[in-house]
């Protein structure tokens, strides 16, 4: 049976890489960005979450920080999700579940596209949509939205994104919806891996012949149990600190 300390030193042991220049549009702000109380969605590196309104300030914080780690520390292991993304899922759910989390990791299956072309964010709507319910998808439709905006002004949020979820013509990518009950966070995810003949800057919203992209995708959720995070959250938080502000962003409000 784990310590109380023993997901601290878990998470102080992990690698990090080296900090990334921060997208242009975001030079500006040399601070993570601040939560607030509310609906919102923010993206962290390849994964965008929107949460409903009972997700308090700070487990929005703890749950960006922790996808941070998670993801982060993953890529300085070598496991690069473009050309491995079920390792890469693997280890991310592994970081996830030594400090604090509970859940499955994620399996990947095909997509059997079922049009003559195809368009992603319809695909991640049509998955979410039997993982959560009818007001928690009109969050994840809104989080959508707000990405878009992002994306067609250009914005840090999309630049962030985007960066982390593509390269050639592949990528992978992550959509969640958290929610908050008696003081722990669950977070439904869905991740996404996809293979064309080309890729696009909005490559959510790109029309793809249903010839010329294979899409894979997988569910599963995950359960944030507050009393064992908070003993890891300030370590989590240290190796966040110099990562957070290339790395997370708000979208525009929902």
């Amino acid at each position: 049976m784990s310590t109380p300390s023993a997901p601290a030193a878990f998470a102080g042991s992990l690698k990090m890489p080296p900090a990334p220049p921060r997208p242009q549009a975001a030079m500006a702000a040399a601070e993570p960005p601040q939560q607030s109380e509310g609906e919102s969605a923010s993206v962290v590196g390849n994964s965008m979450v929107a949460f409903t309104a009972n997700v308090s300030a700070q487990h929005k914080d703890d749950l960006l920080n922790s996808f941070g780690l998670a993801q982060l520390s993953t890529v300085a292991q070598g496991i690069n999700p473009e050309t491995d993304p079920l390792g890469y899922y693997h280890k991310v759910i592994e970081v996830l579940t030594n400090i604090g989390y509970t859940g499955q990791s994620v399996n990947f299956a095909g997509y059997d596209t079922k049009t003559a072309t195809v368009e992603i964010d319809k695909v991640v709507l049509e998955i979410m949509a039997t993982l959560v319910t009818e007001p928690e998808l009109e969050i994840v439709k809104a989080a959508v939205t707000a990405l878009k905006s992002s994306a067609d002004s250009n914005g840090a949020p999309w630049q962030i994104y985007n960066s982390q979820s593509t390269s050639d013509t592949t990528g992978s990518f992550s959509i969640g919806l958290a929610t908050e009950t008696n003081n722990n966070v669950a977070v439904k995810l869905s991740a996404f891996h996809f293979a064309g003949t080309e890729t696009a800057t909005k490559f959510l919203w790109m029309s793809y012949s249903a010839t010329s992209v294979d899409i894979k995708q997988g569910q599963t959720t995950m359960v944030l149990n507050d009393s064992v995070y908070s003993a890891v959250r300030a370590t989590v938080a240290q190796k966040m600190s110099s990562h957070a502000s290339n790395y997370i962003d708000n979208l525009p409000s929902l």
